[in-house]
């Protein structure tokens, strides 16, 4: 299973059943995505938590974000670039559907969003895309 493909399922469903808190699987990959996230406004926060047992982290704890008492900050989050199909993007490509929206791209300089990569001159595989 897509661990990336999962978290982002996870974090769409909490919001549309009025969750305050979801917890998703533990990966680096996923931590930087949910950083990107969190600094764009679409999340709260989240921790990482630890397992006394074991030398790796049990998961993460995501808190989501909310404008009105039913109405999550990410409405739509879906997955771009699948371990089937790679989707890349040259930095002058990089647009915005609407206002609200962001890409999460992987570049060679790190996870970043599309705006970051796009400042930045990077270009990059798509990771996802947020509203």
């Amino acid at each position: 299973m897509d661990s990336i493909a999962n978290m982002l399922a996870k974090l769409k469903n909490a919001g549309e059943v009025g969750k305050k808190q979801v917890e998703v699987s533990y990966s680096k990959l996923n931590l930087a995505i949910l950083e990107n996230l969190k600094n764009r406004g679409f999340i709260n926060k989240f921790e990482v938590k630890k397992n006394e047992k074991q030398k790796y982290p049990a998961g993460i704890n995501v808190y989501l974000k909310y404008k009105g008492p039913n109405d999550p900050q990410l409405t739509d989050i879906s997955r771009v670039s699948r371990p089937g199909r790679r989707i890349y993007i040259r930095s002058r490509e990089i647009g915005r559907k609407n206002p609200q929206s962001e890409i999460i791209i992987s570049t060679s300089k790190g996870i970043m969003t599309g705006s970051e990569a796009k400042k930045n001159g990077l270009g990059g595989e798509v990771i996802c895309e947020v509203e």
